[in-house]
């Protein structure tokens, strides 16, 4: 029996509240301002998203490079248990529009030094390119999330990215008519591959936040 045929589980999610968020002036002031990190609250949600996956039977997670995602990967691997490694596939869209050159990850020693769930990986599925149009990300993560459930697929997966990154691998899986709602921040979602179909099962789902709903009022 080929992998296509068992069931293979895969959940999504955003990364929790980013610094500039919570405080639309950081940026101004801060060495990187391209590469946010978590804010006060958005610490505390991954920390919540943690115990929630921690009740899944995650066997890896694989997060996007920025800062981040890598840090509300770290807070769930914290729960879990389990190792992170890095994708640089997952990364946000290297919209022109955003970033005037490509925006660049700290390097992963750096990161590994700060953070110990992380783990290198063998070989990496997709690297962005600059500068990218919507299209050109959207078929970029789907080719990653695509990449990556094919190299583990006997294993559940979570892979934390943007909220571009969940619509990518929804592309990629199920395919390009798939709904675009928007993506919460630190929101769950789940597709599950039976007999060589990805169908999603749960999606947007903020059910393990206080006052959930208000993550939807982050939803690019």
């Amino acid at each position: 029996m080929t992998h296509n045929s068992k069931k293979q589980i895969l959940w999504i999610a955003r990364h929790a509240n980013r610094e500039d968020f919570a405080n639309p002036g950081w940026g101004a002031t801060a060495d990187r301002p391209h590469d946010p990190g978590l804010s006060t609250d958005g610490r505390k949600q991954a920390q919540k998203l943690g115990r929630r996956v921690a009740t899944l039977d995650v066997d890896r997670i694989v997060a996007s490079p920025f800062l981040r995602t890598v840090q509300t990967a770290h807070h769930v691997a914290e729960a879990t248990d389990d190792p992170v490694s890095l994708e640089p596939g997952l990364g946000e869209w290297a919209n022109p529009d955003w970033f005037d050159t490509a925006p660049e990850p700290l390097p992963f020693s750096e990161l590994a030094a700060r953070y110990v769930r992380l783990v290198p990986d063998c070989e990496t599925c997709r690297e962005p390119s600059f500068p990218e149009s919507k299209h050109e990300s959207l078929a970029r993560l789907g080719a990653t999330a695509q990449c990556l459930t094919d190299r583990y697929p006997n294993e559940t997966l979570l892979l934390i990215g943007h909220g571009i990154t969940v619509l990518g691998v929804l592309h990629g899986l199920i395919g390009s008519d798939v709904p675009d709602p928007g993506c919460p921040l630190a929101s769950l979602t789940q597709v599950i591959r039976s007999d060589g179909e990805w169908a999603i099962r749960t999606r947007n789902d903020t059910s393990h936040l206080e006052n959930g709903a208000r993550a939807t009022d982050r939803l690019a």
